[in-house]
């Protein structure tokens, strides 16, 4: 049976976009939900041209804000020549399909601008296995009983023509992959299991924590390897583990994990839940932190909802607060004072490595830290 979703997104380097956000949070979270989307556009080599933020009484069913606001977006397209709408909050297909109609270009909704962004990044099969379960899942839910989503998967999540097809054959056929894709998910499972049994002589570690806050970059620090790093959301998404030499003979096993983020809808965790789960066998947690930014609260709420979803709270966990090459040394002070236990690093320019290095043998084998 041919794939009912390819992997490989639409391409949208290039196109010039604006960006809806309700104001329904206060302004800090609003202007962190823009920062947030725009850099998930600019992942997509999108250029965001304007921000439209929305007072909202009550959400409308057929298009969720007003159409005198969506016509006021709709004069802004035409005079500056914008393709492509992308929306804060989930849409339902008919309101995708309406607010389509009014402003004539596409429109994407937060979690598939996601989406689009595991399907680039994707490059290992069971990575690929993820996101094509991620998508359909996504997709499942979507199709109506006219068929009005099915018109618009051809230039969306890349199907391949499957508009005559009937509507309850095309359910069908995505349930039985979804189940397919669950089953291959499970294989991969079972063969960690026996790769982690193999691995038990030594201690092993794993990288937690926001998109882009640098844990590809600090395993690269830790391990002397050269993974793909890069200034963007989610550019790396399947599990990468590499020896570290800690000093005194002594060896632990790190792994990086997919980047997380604020109110990544469920069903996308649930996909990469095989791949979060080597957390869940790790002997020590490094939660790592981008401390030039300043939503570490966020970041901080992120990782422990990630926690509580694979129930180990209480496993050993280390804070490190990757990225000091960005803020002052008077910061970096102000900032060891509030967090004591943390560790303070710049997998850039790998200072604090060591002495991570040292705190991880200490956890790890028991030894003094000098």
């Amino acid at each position: 049976m041919k794939k009912l979703i390819e992997n490989i997104p639409e391409r949208f380097s290039g196109k010039r976009g604006v960006l809806i956000l309700i104001k329904d949070k206060p302004t800090y979270e609003l202007e962190e939900e823009n920062e947030e989307l725009t850099g998930l556009a600019k992942t997509l080599g999108i250029k965001i041209v304007e921000r439209f933020f929305i007072n909202l009484a009550q959400i409308n069913p057929a298009t969720y804000i007003g159409k005198g606001k969506l016509l006021e977006i709709k004069e802004f397209i035409k005079k500056n020549n914008i393709s492509l709408l992308i929306f804060e909050k989930d849409l339902s297909p008919v309101q995708v399909r309406n607010i389509e109609e009014i402003l004539n270009i596409k429109v994407i909704d937060r979690s598939e601008l996601i989406l689009y962004i595991f399907g680039e990044h994707a490059k290992t099969k069971e990575g690929k296995i993820q996101v094509e379960l991620a998508q359909l899942t996504y997709l499942l839910p979507r199709l109506t009983g006219h068929g009005v989503f099915l018109s618009r998967l051809g230039g969306g999540l890349g199907t391949r023509g499957p508009g005559e097809m009937k509507l309850e054959v095309y359910k069908r056929r995505i349930k039985e992959r979804i189940h397919n894709l669950k089953e291959k998910i499970k294989d991969i499972e079972r063969h960690r299991e026996i790769l982690r049994k193999s691995k038990e002589f030594f201690p092993s570690v794993s990288l937690l924590g926001y998109t882009n806050v640098g844990k590809s970059s600090l395993l690269n620090a830790l391990s002397s390897s050269n993974l793909y790093v890069a200034d963007k959301l989610f550019a790396t998404l399947d599990p990468a583990t590499r020896g570290v030499y800690l000093g005194d003979g002594k060896i632990c096993l790190v792994t990086d994990t997919v980047g997380l983020m604020k109110n990544i809808p469920h069903h996308l965790i649930e996909a990469f839940k095989s791949t979060l789960e080597e957390v869940k066998y790790s002997d020590l947690i490094l939660c790592v932190y981008d401390i030039s930014k300043p939503n570490l609260e966020k970041q901080k709420n992120t990782i422990f909802e990630v926690l509580k979803i694979l129930q180990i709270e209480e496993k050993p966990k280390i804070d490190v607060f990757n990225k000091i090459d960005l803020i002052s040394k008077e910061e970096i002070e102000m900032m060891k004072n509030q967090y004591p236990d943390a560790i303070f690093v710049s997998a850039k320019t790998k200072e604090g490595i060591d002495n991570l290095k040292k705190v991880l043998k200490e956890s790890l084998y028991g030894s003094k830290v000098i």
